[in-house]
C-alpha cells in the first residue's frame, strides 16, 4: 500500500547534508487528481496523515528545522479491495474494507464495483488474457503469433449467412412474422 510520505510530503537530505523538502503524490497532484491504489493495505497511522489533506487540501510539515504548508488541492480517487477478499453485501461498505468513518467521509462518492462470480465467463476472460500474452511476448514464435482464444476459434468454425440469403429473410419475415407481445412480456421489457 501506499504510505504517508509517499503520498504527502517527505524531508530529505541531500549529498551535501543538507536538508530539503520532497512533496509527495497528493502535492504533485495539486489542481489535478491523486489516484490511490491498495488504499486499504495502508495502516492507520498513515491514512489518518491523509485527513489534513483530503480535508484543508493542505499538507503541513514541521520536521528538522523545516516549518511549511504545502497545497495539495487535488481530488483524490482511492480504491480498496474486501477485507475477506469478497464484498458482503450484509454488511456495510466500512465493514468490507475494513476503513474507519472518519476518513471515508472525507471522500464525496463511494462505489462499490462487484465481480460476480461466472466460471464459464471467467474460464473466457483467463484463456483470452492468456493467448494475448502468448501472441504478444517478444520470442514469440509463428505458431505462438496465431494462437487464439478458444471462443475465437469456435466461432471461426460458423459460416456468416450469405447478403443475399439474409436478405430474402428478411423480406420473408417481414411478410410472413407478426409477433405479439402480451402483458406479462411488456412487463420483462
Amino acid at each position: 500500500g501506499a504510505s504517508a510520505v509517499g503520498l504527502t510530503a517527505a524531508v530529505t537530505r541531500d549529498e551535501n547534508g543538507d536538508w530539503g523538502l520532497e512533496g509527495g503524490a497528493m502535492v504533485l497532484a495539486d489542481d489535478g487528481m491523486c489516484l490511490i491504489d491498495e488504499f486499504d493495505k495502508m495502516n492507520d497511522n498513515d491514512r489518518t496523515s491523509l485527513h489534513e489533506a483530503m480535508e484543508q487540501q493542505t499538507i503541513s510539515v514541521s520536521k528538522a528545522g523545516i516549518v511549511a504548508t504545502l497545497k495539495a488541492r487535488c481530488s483524490v480517487v482511492a480504491v480498496a479491495n474486501p477485507a475477506e477478499g469478497r464484498y458482503d453485501p450484509q454488511r456495510t461498505f466500512a465493514q468490507n474494507v475494513n476503513l474507519t468513518d472518519p476518513i471515508l467521509s472525507r471522500f464525496d462518492i463511494l462505489a462499490v464495483l462487484r465481480d460476480e462470480s461466472d466460471p464459464v465467463q471467467d474460464e473466457r476472460l483467463a484463456d483470452h488474457v492468456v493467448c494475448s500474452h502468448i501472441r504478444s511476448h517478444p520470442d514469440a514464435n509463428g505458431d505462438d503469433k496465431s494462437v487464439r482464444p478458444k471462443l475465437e476459434q469456435q466461432a471461426s468454425h460458423v459460416e456468416p449467412i450469405d447478403q443475399e440469403l439474409l436478405k430474402y429473410y428478411i423480406i420473408y419475415a417481414r411478410q410472413k412474422i407478426f409477433p405479439k407481445l402480451h402483458d406479462i412480456d411488456k412487463d420483462k421489457l
